[in-house]
């Protein structure tokens, strides 16, 4: 009996240390299946990587970034689709600008969808659905997950609080990871990766995806500056272009008048402006001379200085009164100016043997003129409303010509407030009673040699502060 006894126990010790051994040897094999699993997936994710680096390199273009990103990331944790979510700067919204080929159903089924009995038809406008759907910061788990900072995972979307009351035609049996992107401390988007079947992602997947979600958004962090930075070069030489056209719009000289000596200048806060100056030949006897100031700067005022120029020089040949021609002026922007833009303009008649100069002034500011045989400053103020606030009545009434003389030796400077609005570093401005102090000073100079110290003047008392206004400058002597 005890030979069966110690028979019995020896089996069962046998079967015990068998059974232990399989048990081994079932987990050696299943840490080996992991061990290879995760050397699988970070030999994926360094060729990910790789691939990222050289695209990166290669073609900075939006669109094949975005695909190899959802395509690759899925690859290396093994999921089967993606979408790619990006924050548009202007709107504020997660923008949709790549999904997989497989459907990644990561938004609820619209109504209408679920009454569709075709799947691939089903699938096709559920697919539609989701690229033209852009979604608020708060819009489901998607603008959480990107306001949160935080990487999630739903092991089942059809058991999402997001889900439970629409259709899950789509979504059962699948499971999701998505993670913010972040470059520089800034919101780039949102990446998502799912698996149809039951099958989960592992712990290992999901830090294997934080951290090839992390290098993706370096990488479309730095897309993203290398197309803003073209966009930005290429709006410069637009703007270096438009500025040139510009120049060329504005008089190369002075006409040569025996009765008057003429002189300008000129100089833009920045490469286009919304100052302007020209000398328009009205008949044999008589010139034109215009200055005007758009409120406002950059490619808005340039265009609208455009416009008013070529309206005034279609209108100032034969016509003697220079408020008929800023009449017309106005009447032409009126309609396409914006309501919080306008123009000043003052436009002036010179004519050969006479003293009389006919001016009409909207809004601008108000000639100075020297007169040479008392030595003092007069401002020639008239009444005049600036072009492009209304529309014709009123301007009309309130903008006419106006007759005053020069004597010979006097000198009317028309000038931009971009030259007495001119700072220093203690925030005085250049003002009138400096400009006509500087009059006085080279009264006895020529108009070109008047207006050089002028500038350099303007130039010394704002040494050290950026130029925030257009300044145009004309004198005028009568010889």
């Amino acid at each position: 009996m005890e030979h069966i006894v110690y028979v019995v126990l020896l089996v069962l010790a046998i079967a015990g240390a068998i059974y232990i051994r399989m048990k081994e040897r079932r987990e050696v094999v299943r840490l080996a299946r992991e061990r290879d699993a995760i050397e699988i997936e970070e030999r994926r994710m360094f060729n990910f990587l790789h691939g990222l680096g050289e695209t990166l390199q290669e073609d900075h273009s939006p669109a094949n970034m975005h695909r190899y990103i959802v395509e690759g990331v899925a690859e290396v944790i093994g999921g089967d689709a993606g979408v790619l979510y990006l924050l548009d700067g202007e709107s504020g919204e997660l923008v949709p600008v790549y999904q997989s080929v497989t459907t990644a159903p990561v938004l609820p089924e619209p109504a209408g969808i679920g009454e569709i009995e075709d799947e691939v038809e089903a699938e096709s406008q559920y697919r539609s659905f989701i690229k033209l759907s852009a979604l608020k910061k708060d819009d489901l788990f998607i603008g959480r997950v990107m306001t949160g900072k935080k990487q999630i995972y739903i092991p089942d979307l059809a058991e999402h609080a997001d889900f439970k009351n629409d259709g899950i035609r789509f979504q059962k049996n699948v499971c999701l990871v998505a993670a913010p992107l972040v470059y520089a401390r800034k919101q780039v988007g949102v990446l998502i990766v799912t698996r149809k079947g039951g099958g989960q992602f592992s712990l290992n997947d999901q830090e294997v995806f934080s951290s090839v979600a992390e290098q993706s958004s370096f990488a479309l962090g730095s897309a993203i500056i290398h197309v803003e930075a073209g966009e930005k070069r290429r709006f410069e030489r637009e703007l270096t272009q438009a500025s040139e056209i510009q120049r060329v719009l504005l008089p190369r000289s002075a006409p040569a008048l025996s009765d008057y000596e003429i002189a300008a200048d000129y100089k833009a806060a920045r490469l286009v402006s919304g100052d302007y100056y020209d000398y328009v030949r009205v008949d044999e006897d008589r010139y034109g001379i215009a200055i005007g100031d758009v409120c406002g700067k950059g490619i808005a005022a340039s265009l609208i200085m455009a416009m008013c120029r070529s309206n005034l020089r279609s209108r100032a040949p034969e016509n003697l009164s220079p408020a008929s021609v800023l009449h017309s002026v106005n009447s032409s922007i009126f309609p396409d100016i914006r309501e919080d833009m306008f123009v000043s303009l003052l436009y002036l008649i010179v004519e050969r043997g006479s003293n009389e100069i006919t001016m009409a002034r909207a809004g601008h500011e108000p000639p100075i003129l020297y007169h040479r045989s008392t030595g003092e400053i007069e401002v020639v103020e008239t009444s005049g409303l600036a072009a492009g606030i209304d529309e014709g009545p009123v301007f009309k009434r309130s903008v006419k010509d106006y007759r005053f003389r020069m004597e010979s030796g006097d000198i009317l400077l028309l000038y931009t407030d971009g030259l007495i609005e001119s700072q220093n570093a203690s925030g005085d401005e250049f003002g009138m009673d400096r400009l006509g102090e500087l009059i006085k000073e080279n009264c006895e100079r020529s108009s070109q040699d008047l207006v050089n110290s002028i500038t350099a003047d303007v130039a010394r008392f704002s040494e050290g502060m950026a130029q925030t206004d257009d300044i145009t400058l004309i004198a005028i002597e009568k010889r």
